[in-house]
C-alpha cells in the first residue's frame, strides 16, 4: 500500500513539474526602448531580483530623408539615472529598411562610421562603459541585403573589437537562401510580431503559435549562434470599419475600463461612444479598440515553444524580454518572469 501511495505522488510530481531545458543557464536581459534613460525604483529592483546582466538599449533610429540618412529619437539621460552596477548596456540602433534602398556601395560604409560615432556619443552621455557589443535592428529584405551587409562590414572596420549582433526575424530564417545571412557574430531571434494585424477578434499579432509553427522548422539549422527575444508587452489595436488603422502602443489596456467614452463589448474589445482623443489618438464614434495582452501564460508558451527548436549552444545564449517597464513588470510579476527566463537554454 505504501509503495502504491508513493507511486501516485511520483506521478503527480512528474505531471506538475516544469520541463527543464538542457544546457547552461541563459544570460538574462531586457530591452529598454524609451528615449530617456531613466529607471524607476521598481525597475531597478526587478533587474536585481531577476539577476539581469544586460540592457539592450535603443540609442537612436536611422531613417532616410530626401537625400541623406537622419538620426531620430536620440537617447538622452535623465539627471541622477545611473546604470545599475553589474548591468551591461548593449546599444541598439534601429534602421528602417528604406535606408538601404539609398545607402548603397561606399555610402553604406560611410554610414557605418557615422552610426558608430553617434553610438559612442550616446553611450558616453549616459554615462556607461564603452560597449563590448553593438546590435543592429533592421528588417532587411532580399533587395536591400547587399547594402545592409556592406554596412555591417563597414561597422567591423569602424568599431574594431566590438561584437556585432543583429535582430533576426522568422521569415529571414525560413527564407535565408533569399534574404542571406548577415556578417555578424550572433543573431537575436525576435520571437514575436509573427501574426498580422487584423480586426478579427481571435487574431493575435504579438505571439501567434499557429503563425510561428509555419516558420520555426529551420531555426536549429541557422548558421549563426542565436539569442532569443521574447514578448512581455501588450498593446491596443484601433479598428474602424473592419480595418486596422492604428496601433496605440502607449495605452495601457488596463485603463480602458475607466474611460467614460468607451463601452466594453467583449473581454478584449471596447467601442467608442463618441469622438474623443485618447493619449493623442483621435477616436471616432464606433471605433473598436482591440486589446492584445501578452501575459504570463503567453510569454511562457513562447519561451517553451522556441526552446524546442533551438540548436544546442556551446556558450550561454542570451534571453532578452521586450520590454522593461513598470506596466509589464506589474502584469507578469517577478516569479513569472523568472519562469520565462528558465524556460530557455
Amino acid at each position: 500500500m505504501r509503495l502504491a501511495v508513493l507511486a501516485v505522488f511520483a506521478l503527480v510530481a512528474c505531471k506538475d513539474a516544469e520541463p527543464v531545458p538542457v544546457g547552461p543557464p541563459a544570460h538574462r536581459a531586457f530591452y529598454f526602448w524609451r528615449t530617456t534613460f531613466r529607471l524607476s525604483p521598481q525597475e531597478r529592483l526587478a533587474l536585481a531580483e531577476l539577476h539581469t546582466e544586460r540592457l539592450y538599449t535603443r540609442v537612436f533610429d536611422v531613417a532616410w530623408t530626401t537625400d541623406a540618412p537622419q538620426f531620430l529619437g536620440k537617447l538622452s539621460s535623465a539627471d541622477g539615472s545611473g546604470v545599475p552596477a553589474g548591468v551591461e548596456i548593449v546599444p541598439v540602433v534601429y534602421l528602417k529598411n528604406e535606408v538601404f534602398s539609398h545607402a548603397t556601395g561606399d555610402r553604406a560604409a560611410a554610414l557605418a562610421k557615422e552610426v558608430w560615432a553617434e553610438v559612442t556619443a550616446r553611450i558616453a552621455a549616459l554615462p556607461a562603459a564603452a560597449p563590448r557589443e553593438l546590435q543592429l535592428d533592421c528588417d532587411w529584405t532580399d533587395t536591400t541585403k547587399d547594402a545592409y551587409f556592406a554596412f555591417l562590414r563597414g561597422l567591423r572596420t569602424a568599431a574594431p573589437g566590438v561584437a556585432l549582433s543583429a535582430t533576426i526575424r522568422l521569415h529571414q530564417i525560413k527564407y535565408r537562401e533569399r534574404t542571406g545571412v548577415p556578417p555578424i557574430d550572433r543573431g537575436m531571434l525576435m520571437f514575436y510580431n509573427m501574426g498580422k494585424f487584423s480586426p478579427d477578434p481571435d487574431a493575435r499579432s504579438i505571439f501567434d503559435p499557429d503563425a510561428a509553427a509555419r516558420y520555426v522548422a529551420r531555426v536549429h539549422e541557422y548558421p549563426l549562434p542565436l539569442d532569443v527575444a521574447l514578448p512581455i508587452w501588450s498593446w491596443v489595436v484601433q479598428v474602424r470599419d473592419d480595418r486596422v488603422i492604428d496601433l496605440l502602443q502607449s495605452t495601457d489596456p488596463d485603463e480602458l475600463a475607466n474611460v467614460d467614452f468607451l463601452d466594453r463589448s467583449a473581454p478584449d474589445r471596447y467601442v467608442a461612444t463618441r469622438g474623443a482623443f485618447l493619449h493623442g489618438v483621435l477616436l471616432r464614434e464606433g471605433d473598436v479598440l482591440k486589446v492584445e495582452v501578452t501575459g504570463p501564460t503567453e510569454s511562457t508558451a513562447a519561451a517553451r515553444m522556441i526552446q524546442s527548436y533551438l540548436a544546442p549552444s556551446a556558450t550561454s545564449r542570451t534571453v532578452s524580454l521586450f520590454d522593461l517597464s513598470e506596466r509589464n513588470l506589474n502584469r507578469h510579476g517577478i516569479q513569472n518572469l523568472d519562469r520565462v527566463y528558465r524556460s530557455v537554454r
